[in-house]
């Protein structure tokens, strides 16, 4: 079966590049700052899309708290508490733990997590997730989130440089 063709109840075979850069879009049509933005697309490479229960990529959720909170804890200042679904906690943990080849202490609560700090220890080996279905539901949403990005068609976007004019002729 060629992939992006849907296999199951409208749900989609991705990529992991297409499913890191969709969500990067998202995540900044849903109101992440670039950077916090650009942490969620990275953690996305271990997340289980399947087990997210709320979408991270709007400001003033676990988008933003759980990297928040694991800066503070590798500043040295912890332990920080957060909540979040718990596959979203483990995706940034194995993303943290990748990037600075250090084990996090942490555990696990009902509704999130408790980060106690990073230790000099050599971290379980995290393996990227890759290729994955995705439900049409999730991709909708992802959709809807990342087209608030777009520029709308005006006469002034156009003559302020927006759009490929009559340059485009490839």
């Amino acid at each position: 079966m060629a992939a992006g063709v849907c296999i199951m109840s409208g749900a989609q075979e991705k990529s992991a590049n297409e499913i890191e850069g969709l969500v990067l879009k998202a995540a900044r049509g849903g109101g992440l700052p670039l950077g916090l933005a650009e942490d969620l697309a990275m953690a996305t490479a271990y997340l289980d899309l399947d087990k997210l229960s709320t979408c991270p990529c709007s400001s003033g959720n676990a988008g933003l708290e759980i990297p928040q909170a694991l800066d503070a804890i590798a500043a040295g200042t912890g332990p920080k508490t957060v909540e979040a679904d718990l596959a979203l906690i483990e995706a940034y943990v194995a993303n943290a733990e990748v990037h600075s080849c250090k084990t996090l202490v942490w555990e696990a609560t009902s509704n999130g997590a408790i980060f106690h700090r990073f230790e000099d220890d050599t971290p379980d080996e995290h393996t990227p997730l890759g290729r994955r279905t995705v439900s049409q539901e999730l991709l909708t949403h992802l959709h809807d989130l990342a087209v608030k990005t777009h520029v709308p068609e005006t006469e002034s976007s156009r003559a302020g440089g927006a759009g490929a004019g009559l340059t485009d002729n490839d």
